[in-house]
């Protein structure tokens, strides 16, 4: 939770991670990227750099001392038409639609040492593609596991050294107990 003290006006933030799911097919990804109700198109910002990282932002006021935020970033494929990206906001859940570029007809021939040139096996180029992708959405769903994780490590944590500390405190009692008492 971040605060922001403005005026004397205190202000918190909630930084959530809304679930996402993509869904890829040969000629175009979809990320759906489900928002909190409340959250309205004009509270979004989408844009793509020059690296072909796409970053969503979005936040909403959930009263008048609280709001929520967000920020999911994601590398677009390389064969990506970055120009054509198109995103629409529809009952609390964003499409984001990124189209393919066309594949390679033939693929190029590669030059295998000790062998005559070989053109790439489709199917293995293929599957070199859906690793790709796997580990895309692998790194970006565990990114947010790593930060719900990391939070839940300091909480728990923090209670571990509560416990401890008990712990001690009360060894230390039993030990005085005893030494004061007469044998």
């Amino acid at each position: 939770m971040a605060v922001n003290m403005e005026g004397g006006n205190t202000h918190f933030y909630d930084e959530i991670e809304p679930f996402c799911r993509w869904r890829r097919m040969e000629d175009i990804d979809i990320l759906e990227l489900h928002l909190p109700s409340g959250l309205k198109k004009e509270h979004l910002k989408i844009q793509i750099n020059n690296s072909g990282v796409l970053t969503i932002i979005g936040g909403c006021p959930v009263d008048q001392t609280k709001s929520i935020r967000f920020m999911k970033e994601t590398k677009v494929a390389k064969n990506c038409k970055r120009n054509e990206i198109r995103a629409k906001f529809s009952k609390g859940v964003l499409y984001v639609t990124m189209p393919k570029a066309s594949p390679i007809a033939a693929a190029p021939s590669v030059s295998l040492k000790g062998a005559t040139s070989q053109t790439r096996d489709p199917k293995t180029y293929e599957d070199m593609r859906n690793v790709a992708n796997c580990s895309s959405e692998f790194y970006s769903k565990f990114g947010s596991l790593k930060q719900r994780l990391w939070r839940k490590t300091v909480v728990e944590g923090v209670a571990a050294v509560v416990v401890v500390a008990a712990a001690v405190l009360g060894v230390v009692k039993a030990y005085q107990y005893f030494m004061a008492s007469p044998v």
